[in-house]
């Protein structure tokens, strides 16, 4: 029931119908020129895989420097979570673990995200 109510309160989140601007990005990248690379949650629906938590749809927009949108990649690149151990995103066919002593990058930080929130 959790997991669900989990997927329900994310699909709400991140409706699809919602402008990429207005998403909250869940990683951003500043490049030495101040350009920037954010990554958003576009869309989430119930995984027809039961090993992971939740499967998301990410998109990707670069600005300037000066804010204005460079590139937009709306494709709803499909990605799975895994909270619990073996805590682990999956990116096409491949299975990225999130060990403790792993860098900060785009995976971990969606995994975070999703799996890091506060519940009542």
């Amino acid at each position: 029931m959790r997991r669900t109510w989990i997927v329900v309160t994310t699909i709400m989140m991140f409706a699809p119908g919602a402008d990429a601007q207005e998403r909250p990005a869940f990683h951003v990248a500043v490049f030495p020129d101040n350009r920037t690379v954010s990554l958003a949650i576009a869309g989430a629906v119930v995984p027809a895989d039961r090993q992971y938590d939740f499967q998301v749809d990410v998109d990707l927009t670069e600005r300037a420097s000066g804010g204005a949108v460079v590139f937009a990649d709306h494709g709803a690149h499909a990605v799975r979570v895994r909270c619990q151990e073996p805590a682990a995103v999956k990116v096409g066919g491949v299975v990225h673990l999130m060990v403790a002593q792993a860098s900060a990058d785009w995976m971990r930080d969606l995994w975070k995200a999703l799996c890091q929130q506060p519940v009542s």
